[in-house]
This record gives structure tokens, C-alpha cells and sequence, in this order.
């Protein structure tokens, strides 16, 4: 076997591997002999027929891929012990050349650990975390949204529609005759204007024909963006019932309205200082990103982004949004998602391997108690059965998984150590 190296970039390298005709006979022999052992020929037990005849009843191709599979094994684990690589990720595979009886030659794209050839210095770094402050108006509605939440619905039997009633509607096209009715739920005051003003006032039951321009976003396209002559009848009034200050601060356990507007303030402070400190930290982990040099292998960025794409597409799901509607209304092309995932996924990868870096440097390292916290919570939020809990415990892979998950966190906390000293000298309660 012969073993050319060649250096791709620190983090990636190129092997070129070739080998004897023998070596790649050899492996055409044994693929048939494997493949070959269920084979049946009469006069001959199983196991027993010779090759030669084995060779003719088998697929060629069949052959020829298995003999490929175990020339590939066999040399490239060799040649990398021979060089002392440790892939960080499995080595891509390229055939140069492959004949039954030939010298085989295949190049081997080795992917290493990723490599921090220079950690800036990260204790010079400085973000100003800016006050925060939460003024009247912002707390007034936030109240008013809790008690838009705690509105309950009441149905009104002789009453007439005013403003935000929900209205359970009918309309019927005159013309043709024969045009079947709909029902419609609507809050008054949120549809467009020539029905809202032909609904206020109207009682249940209560019918009148009109006519109507509808817009483009009404719920049924044989209505929307057409004028039509309808049939307009009210069938059903329910109405918003908000609860007063003191019943919204007994559903919320306060004693007093106050005491309840006091409380959203500092949710919000709380909320706004968060986003604050993420918003630092960002700035921190970029400062760091260009005052160091981290290299990463092509074959890590394309499964992080590969991971980045899967979490991006749940989201959408989650929120109930296709793919070609988010291209819509973002305004990008699938090529620039497709970069902005790829360089999520570039930064995500490049902050872990510097936040390590620092661990390292640092010697930061988890209490066994906290590796084991880690991991039960790991357990209750996965874990189902008794022995699926069991086998997390054990799980070497897992325990290592979960000390470089703490590590990486402890860095962070040595790195927002000064955002988290500014924390109550820049907040304004």
C-alpha cells in the first residue's frame, strides 16, 4: 500500500491511497466467497463450491461494490494508524481508480478535531449593557393584555350589536336565486366598514339586504374582492365581558390592582434585562470571534447546518408557516436561507470551540454532582421507561456529553462575568 498525505487546510486531510493487483484480487475473492456462502450448487456443499463458479452466479456489480467496501476498510483504517489521524468526522470517500485485477487508487478527505490556533484576549473585551427602564405605559398594557386574556363571553338575548360583540352572521347572495347561505363569526368593529356600520345596532334574528364591497382577505373567495347584493342576517350576539381591577388582581392572587401593576413591572424589567444581557453577550462572542482564529472542518459545518435547517423547519411548523410563505414575506431567495443557515450554524460551531478554548485555559471543569444533575434532568424531560433511564446513566457518550455542555456554560459565566456585575448598577426599576 502506498499513502501520499496531503494537508488540505489545519483542520482537513488528503489522503491518496493505492494498492497492489494482488491486494485488490484478493478482495474480489473474498466479497465472492462472502457473498457466495448461501449459494446452492448440486455436488457441492454450502460453503464448499469453488470460487470460479461462484463468481458466475453472482452479480458482478454486487461483487464488485463489496470488493470496493473492504479494499476502502481495510486500507484507509491502516493508513490512518500509519499516520496517527484521528478522524473527527467519517472520511469522504473518492474512487480513482478500480479494475478486478488492477491497482486500486482511492482519496480519502480526512475531517480533524477542530483546531483554536489563536484565542484572543477575552478579558480586555468590554460591552456596555444599557439601563433599562419600564415606563407607565408599558405596565398599563400589559394589564389591559391580562385582561384581554381573562375576557369570558356572554351571550346577549335581547340586546343590540355594539363594538367587539362576537357576532355569529349569515349572508346569502341574491343573485342567483338558488345561492346557498354561509355563516360567519365576526367581532364588530374588526370586519371593514360597510358591514361593521350595517351590523351596529342589529338585534338577533334581525335580517337586512344591502349591498357589499368585499376586501381581498375575507374568508371565502367567491365573496372577496367582489361587490355583491346580499342577504345580511344576525343570528347570534355574544358579548365581552372584561373583569374589574379588583377581580383581575383576585385572579392573578394579588390583593390590590396595584400590587399586581407592581409585579408586571418587574416581569418586564426582568424580560427587558434579559435581552439586554443576550444582546451583550452576542457582541461579546463576536468581539471574541474577531480577535480569534478558530478552524473547523467542512464536514462539522455541513451537519451543523444540516441540524440548523431541521431546527429552522420545526419553527416554521410550530408556527404554522410553509416554507414559500416564509421566503414570501422575508423577502429572500432559498439560496440566501440557505446561507444564512449555513452561517448560523459557522458561528454556533466556532462560539462553542472558543468558549471551550477559554474552559481550557481556565481549567473550568463541572463538580461530579452537577454532571449528574445534568443528566437526571436530561432523564425527566426524555426518558420514558425505567430501563431507557437506566441506559442514559450508563451512558458513557452522555456523561462526556454533559461535562463539555457545563464547561462551555461556565465559560460563558466567565465571559458575561462583568454584563452580570453591571446587571443592577445599569437597571432603572
Amino acid at each position: 500500500m502506498q499513502v501520499s498525505v496531503q494537508q488540505i487546510d489545519p483542520v482537513t486531510v488528503q489522503l491518496t491511497i493505492e494498492t497492489d493487483s494482488e491486494t485488490v484480487q484478493r478482495a474480489f475473492d473474498k466479497a465472492a466467497r462472502f457473498l457466495g456462502r448461501n449459494v446452492r450448487v448440486p455436488g457441492f456443499r454450502p460453503g464448499q463450491v469453488p470460487l470460479s463458479m461462484l463468481k458466475q452466479r453472482l452479480t458482478p456489480d454486487t461483487v464488485r461494490r463489496l470488493a470496493s467496501e473492504i479494499l476502502i476498510e481495510e486500507n484507509l483504517e491502516r493508513a490512518l494508524k500509519d499516520h496517527e489521524l484521528v478522524p473527527f468526522r467519517t472520511p469522504r470517500v473518492e474512487i480513482e481508480k478500480f479494475q478486478e485485477g488492477e491497482p486500486f487508487r482511492f482519496k480519502a478527505t480526512v475531517p480533524l478535531k477542530p483546531v483554536v490556533e489563536k484565542l484572543g484576549d477575552y478579558t480586555a473585551i468590554e460591552v456596555a449593557l444599557p439601563t433599562v427602564t419600564v415606563g407607565d405605559e408599558e405596565v398599563l398594557q400589559a394589564v389591559e393584555n391580562l385582561r384581554q386574556e381573562a375576557m369570558r363571553i356572554e351571550p346577549v338575548a335581547n340586546g343590540k350589536a355594539e363594538a367587539e360583540d362576537r357576532l355569529i352572521i349569515q349572508l346569502r347572495p341574491l343573485e342567483p336565486e338558488d345561492a346557498q347561505p354561509k355563516r360567519f363569526l365576526v367581532i364588530l368593529g374588526r370586519t371593514f366598514a360597510e358591514l361593521d356600520n350595517a351590523l351596529v345596532g342589529m338585534q338577533e334574528n334581525e335580517t337586512k339586504q344591502l349591498e357589499l364591497t368585499f376586501p381581498e382577505s375575507w374568508d371565502d373567495e367567491h365573496l372577496a374582492s367582489k361587490t355583491v347584493a346580499v342577504e345580511l342576517t344576525l343570528q347570534k350576539i355574544h358579548r365581552p365581558i372584561y373583569p374589574t381591577d379588583e377581580e383581575l388582581a383576585e385572579l392573578f392572587q394579588h390583593e390590590s390592582i396595584e400590587s399586581l401593576k407592581e409585579t408586571t413591572r418587574r416581569y418586564i424589567l426582568e424580560r427587558k434585562l434579559q435581552d439586554a444581557i443576550d444582546q451583550a453577550t452576542d457582541q461579546l462572542l463576536q468581539a471574541l470571534r474577531e480577535r480569534s482564529a478558530v478552524h473547523i472542518p467542512q464536514a462539522l459545518i455541513d451537519e451543523e447546518a444540516r441540524d440548523e435547517a431541521q431546527r429552522f423547519m420545526q419553527q416554521l411548523v410550530q408556527n404554522n408557516l410553509s416554507l414559500e410563505q416564509f421566503l414570501q414575506h422575508s423577502g429572500m431567495t432559498r439560496e440566501q436561507l440557505n446561507e444564512s443557515i449555513r452561517q448560523r450554524a459557522l458561528v454556533r460551531l466556532q462560539n462553542t470551540f472558543l468558549l471551550l478554548a477559554i474552559a481550557d485555559q481556565e481549567q473550568l471543569q463541572p463538580a461530579p454532582e452537577e454532571v449528574t444533575q445534568y443528566i437526571e434532568d436530561l432523564i425527566e424531560r426524555s426518558a420514558t421507561t425505567p430501563q431507557e433511564r437506566a441506559r442514559m446513566r450508563a451512558d458513557e457518550q452522555l456523561h462526556y456529553r454533559a461535562i463539555q455542555e457545563l464547561r462551555i456554560e461556565k465559560a460563558l459565566q466567565k465571559l458575561t462575568a462583568k454584563l452580570q456585575n453591571k446587571d443592577t448598577e445599569g437597571a432603572t426599576p
